[in-house]
């Protein structure tokens, strides 16, 4: 290399660590419970469907909802009318890896946009929002999954109700 270069490219690598410093950080991932809890109670499952069904009809949606406890078995379970017959197994999906992976069916969606040519191999994998884990004293006590329609939002809203 000619020593007239061994400046120059000593200039340019200064000039990218600088730009690379000064990038903006990452958004931070969500926190994930590391832990479940007691598994949801029915009366538990139906204060979050209450919550969700309110947030559903204030945006005028039908909601398909399943509520699942820890192990991912189904706990609460309501069809809208006139629901297409996919929507019991979409919204028990959802509910299902929600609560396995122990954050919301959302994150998996954008790592899918973030990646679009990775293909999971995880059985209960699901990339569609509208799954939130249900989290009371900082541990997962079940999932709800919903669909109808602002599936992701109805489901916060069906979620946040025992906080």
């Amino acid at each position: 290399m000619r020593p007239s270069l061994i400046p120059l490219l000593a200039a340019a690598a200064l000039v990218a660590g600088a730009a690379h410093a000064q990038a903006p950080a990452a958004p931070a991932a969500p926190a994930t419970p590391q832990s479940y809890g007691p598994n949801i109670t029915l009366e538990q499952a139906q204060q979050v469907a209450a919550a969700a069904n309110a947030e559903a009809a204030r945006r005028k949606h039908p909601a398909t909802i399943a509520i699942v406890d820890t192990s991912g078995a189904l706990v609460y379970y309501q069809r809208a009318t006139d629901a297409p017959g996919t929507a019991e197994a979409f919204a028990t999906r959802k509910a299902v890896a929600s609560v396995k992976e122990r954050r919301p069916t959302s994150a998996d969606q954008q790592r899918m946009k973030d990646n679009p040519g990775a293909t999971p191999f995880l059985p209960d994998f699901f990339p569609f929002g509208g799954g939130q884990p249900i989290v009371v004293g900082g541990k997962v006590i079940g999932a709800i999954g919903e669909t109808g329609g602002d599936d992701d939002d109805v489901a916060k809203a069906g979620a946040a109700a025992l906080h």
